[in-house]
């Protein structure tokens, strides 16, 4: 599949797949991804965690022409991970799932960070929030309705997630010099996309400045890389 060296695609995967398919994603995988699957404590837990792994695969076959099972990775000392014997062309990409979907974002332009997170409302946002986030978030916050401001916490949230991916850091607290005048919201030399992954989920992928809007891909059959893709409707 062609990506200028301008762009970045963002896929997104169901994965929830049906279990007499998870013999062969298990075959994708390759035997490091095969034992953490297995550390996984609940069926549905490791069947997710199996489908997401093969829908990265599957994606990166697509830019690599490489087979599924034939990827192999790196990792940053943080454990980033990272492509190796990608081809001629260097390539970045990030994943991410949370319930039943997971996220990839891949690019040639610098860096890329994405982060999902399902909007679970049993948490107390509000606590989290003045834990995990700055003041001014966490102020901001608890002066909102509870519906609204969960998904303010959880969007924030997946800021930073996306941040710490792509520079490959701790996740901050207090995200320096974000701008949120600007449409993408503005991280130093980042940008930040807020992406449409539904009501009960918050997604963000975190891109280089210089990036074109993300295009946003459906993957319509996981482990499978000859099957058409679907665009996804970035208005959803």
């Amino acid at each position: 599949m062609h990506l200028a060296n301008h762009e970045v695609h963002v896929w997104r995967a169901g994965l929830d797949v049906r279990a007499d398919r998870t013999p062969a994603l298990f075959a994708v995988l390759d035997p490091q991804e095969a034992e953490r699957a297995q550390h996984c404590r609940l069926p549905r837990e490791r069947m997710r965690f199996v489908a997401a792994h093969a829908a990265l695969r599957t994606v990166l076959a697509r830019y690599t022409g490489l087979r599924p099972v034939g990827l192999r990775f790196g990792r940053t000392r943080r454990g980033r991970p990272y492509l190796l014997d990608a081809g001629d062309e260097w390539l970045d990409f990030s994943m991410s799932h949370s319930g039943a979907t997971a996220l990839i974002a891949v690019t040639r332009i610098e860096r890329v960070g994405i982060d999902i997170e399902e909007i679970n409302s049993s948490i107390d946002h509000k606590a989290m929030a003045h834990r995990f986030l700055a003041s001014d978030d966490a102020y901001l916050i608890h002066r909102l309705a509870d519906e609204e401001g969960r998904r303010v916490f959880f969007t924030r949230w997946t800021w930073r997630e996306a941040y710490a991916k792509a520079t490959d850091r701790p996740v901050p607290r207090v995200l320096d010099h974000l701008d949120l005048s600007t449409i993408p919201i503005g991280v130093g030399q980042l940008a930040l996309w807020n992406l449409p992954v539904g009501r009960n989920a918050c997604g963000t992928v975190a891109t280089a400045r210089t990036a074109d809007p993300p295009s946003c891909w459906t993957l319509m059959s996981v482990g499978v890389p000859g099957r058409p893709e679907q665009r996804a409707d970035p208005d959803a």
